[in-house]
């Protein structure tokens, strides 16, 4: 089954207002002219003979990825872009928001310039189809074969990610970044003190059952209480354990006959919503858990006043890291996710797509003489030595080979500034780059105990447990993205205001079916149909 991937509407809202306004504007003399090329060729091929190329010729670029850490303030001074160009021989000029910009903003400012810069480096394109043929974008279709092989090999072996960085009609306009396994994409689950288990003889709990006990176990023992960060409202968190796929905020899922369904609208969520509710009655979640931040949450569980979260690994290492510093016994490990009966499979984890949602496209303002550079310049990500450099650095100084795995080095290890500032400086690929984010980078970069907790939640055996994932790349016409937008501003505001409200008890459960119909009268069948329909597309690519 393809992997599916869950839209939260306030992210897609916002990926839509952004191109949207890039195409409604009006264009300018330049891009007029362009609408007129053939947008599909280039001129005056290279003699292309490998990397570094030799070129007096550079590029400019867009990107809302990859800005340079604040510890060199500028691209100029960051070793992994400097590095880019003495690897790939080509000077590229980039442009970043300003710090503290909203990047849609600023992407809609870009492209309100009557001069785009040759490549843009943002979020999926939704509107890539009407862009190309309002000759904006480039299309690539013709040209990945011939010059970006590396990039072409990848997405031929790769149906998902080949699927993923085409129009519906089939034209190729972007780089993707991809992750080479899918246990990279299950970053967040739940974790508890193996301490405190311990101290009261309990075993890892695995069952909803288990997990009451032990979070009435901490309570009465040190006064704890279940409290999780704001992001889980975005994840199913322990919603698979009664077969359900949301939280608190709006969850479109792929159901097991590949129809698209709200989450909050099915008696699978209810029943978990009970389950919250009844956690909530006894005391045992966090009262602030409606507004508790980040930092609030690692502030509580510092001072020992939560002993169970869903979390990320982030926040995992920041646990183990704090309570090293503290010196409290503090003893933070992943646990599965729940099940209603042991043997059971959770129908839900939390998951990102493989596919993530940033790509680079070539525009029309990029010279057709420019336009293999630029495909040579993207295509260095998906080769071999490409791959080694955006992910360890350069061989001899940030890794090594070691029995045929590139190493890093101590400069990355017990680098002053810490290991993850360290690869933010030399590498490209700890957040959203080009290319394939490798797996071995990621272990080497992650705690123990993260990558324990990592293959506690995704083994590869449950993999029923992420095909629920509705796909990044999933696009929309102009006309469905305005009527779709609308409906599902409005859904997603009550969904959250209704979730609360019934996992606070302000709301009795015994209204479920009134609130269905709510969201029916809301436009709720509409909204699915739109949402199936351009998945139906998605899957005929």
């Amino acid at each position: 089954m393809l992997k599916k991937r869950l839209i939260t509407l306030g992210l897609i809202a916002a990926i839509i207002s952004t191109l949207m306004a890039g195409c409604s504007k009006e264009g300018t003399n330049t891009k007029n002219d362009t609408k007129k090329k053939d947008t599909t060729q280039t001129t005056n091929p290279l003699e292309f003979t490998g990397y570094p190329m030799e070129t007096e010729e550079s590029l400019s670029i867009w990107a809302s990825q990859l800005i340079p850490s604040q510890t060199v303030g500028s691209w100029e001074e960051s070793p992994f872009h400097t590095g880019l160009e003495k690897q790939t021989g080509i000077y590229m000029d980039w442009t970043f928001p300003t710090s503290g910009t909203d990047a849609s903003q600023a992407f809609n400012l870009t492209m309100a310039e009557s001069e785009l810069p040759d490549i843009i480096w943002h979020g999926v394109i939704n509107d890539a189809e009407t862009y190309i043929e309002e000759g904006i974008l480039r299309d690539l279709t013709d040209l990945l074969p011939k010059y970006a092989p590396n990039y072409w090999k990848y997405l031929k072996a790769n149906e998902y990610a080949d699927k993923s960085v085409k129009t519906d009609s089939g034209k190729y306009y972007c780089f993707g970044f991809f992750r080479e396994d899918r246990s990279q994409s299950v970053y967040m689950g739940p974790m508890i003190r193996q301490d405190w288990l311990e101290e009261q003889k309990l075993d890892i709990p695995i069952t909803t059952a288990d997990w009451e006990n032990a979070i009435r176990t901490f309570h009465k023992a040190y006064g704890a209480k279940f409290a999780f960060c704001p992001t889980w409202r975005v994840s199913p968190g322990m919603a698979g354990a009664f077969g359900a796929y949301g939280t608190i905020e709006m969850a479109l899922f792929i159901d097991k006959e590949n129809k698209v369904q709200l989450a909050q609208a099915q008696p699978e969520w209810k029943e978990y919503m009970a389950w919250l509710n009844q956690l909530n009655k006894e005391g045992l979640i966090d009262p602030d858990v409606i507004t508790l931040d980040d930092s609030g949450l690692r502030t509580k569980i510092a001072n020992n006043q939560v002993g169970i979260t869903n979390a990320n690994l982030g926040a995992l290492n920041t646990f183990i890291e704090d309570a090293a510093a503290n010196g409290n016994g503090a003893n933070w490990v992943g646990i599965p996710y729940p099940v209603k009966t042991a043997g059971d499979k959770t129908s839900a984890i939390f998951s990102e797509d493989q596919m993530v949602g940033a790509v680079a496209a070539i525009t029309t303002s990029c010279p057709e003489e420019k336009v293999e550079l630029a495909l040579r310049w993207l295509d260095y990500s998906f080769s071999e030595e490409g791959n080694y450099y955006w992910n360890f650095g350069v061989e001899g100084d940030t890794y090594e080979m070691i029995n045929g795995v590139p190493t890093l080095t101590d400069k990355i290890r017990k680098h002053e500034l810490g290991m993850r500032e360290a690869m933010g400086l030399h590498t490209g690929q700890t957040g959203w780059g080009i290319g394939i984010q490798a797996l071995q980078m990621i272990k080497q970069t992650s705690l123990p105990e993260s990558e324990a907790a990592r293959a506690l939640w995704y083994d590869g055996t449950n993999e029923e447990a992420t095909s629920w994932i509705y796909p990044t790349a999933v696009t929309m016409t102009p006309d469905e993205t305005t009527e779709s937008s609308s409906i599902s501003n409005a859904i997603n505001t009550y969904v959250k205001e209704m979730s609360l409200k019934f996992l606070t008890g302000e709301e009795s459960l015994d209204n479920f079916d009134a609130f269905v119909q709510t969201l029916h009268d809301m436009g709720l069948e509409r909204l699915l149909e739109i949402r199936q329909a351009a998945y139906d597309r998605f899957l005929t690519r």
